[in-house]
């Protein structure tokens, strides 16, 4: 099955058996998204399940697509940026970003491993403090190695948006970012 015949099965026969095709197709990249944001999985998870919920529901009024994750990554961003707002909590030291997608260029020891789980964990922390439209844009830039086109997308914005947010995003982090010397 292509996206295509899966968006297709969803809007004109309302057939679950599309929407099952699209939600194995982006559910690890949208727990990606939602525990950039969330913080935690078990959160990611309860908005993700609550996200394709939604979509699920809301796809039929829809009469077309061309593409399920731009309009379905609206829906799962305005939960978390709702969920967020709501609960206004913060993330917990074990949660975040998955360390392995921090890569730095530095040979393995042990004393540079440690340098960098450090590192990592400062550069969570910053993230976390950050408010929730410059982590998103940060995240999907450096760790989800998207383009500006991408994002543009993704976001529904115009590419300049995309460039300026990224400015004011690497300006905000660069001033929070203060690594133990």
């Amino acid at each position: 099955m292509t996206e295509t015949h899966a968006i297709h099965l969803c809007l004109k026969h309302h057939d679950p058996r599309g929407f099952e095709w699209l939600v194995r197709k982006y559910r690890r990249e949208a727990f990606m998204h939602a525990r950039g944001f969330m913080g935690n999985e078990a959160d990611a998870a309860d908005v993700c399940q609550d996200a394709f919920h939604r979509a699920f529901m809301a796809m039929p009024r829809l009469e077309q697509m061309d593409k399920f994750y731009p309009w379905f990554y609206r829906i799962l961003r305005n939960l978390c940026l709702n969920r967020l707002r709501d609960t206004r909590k913060h993330r917990d030291a074990n949660s975040g970003i998955d360390p392995e997608q921090v890569r730095l260029l530095a040979p393995e020891t042990p004393r540079t491993v440690t340098e960098t789980n450090e590192r990592r964990e400062e550069i969570h922390e910053t993230l976390d403090r950050m408010q929730p439209a410059f982590r998103e844009i940060l995240i999907l830039k450096y760790f989800d190695k998207m383009n500006y086109d991408e994002i543009a997308e993704l976001l529904g914005i115009q590419k300049g948006t995309v460039m300026s947010r990224l400015f004011y995003a690497r300006k905000a982090f660069a001033k929070a970012y203060k690594p133990e010397q």
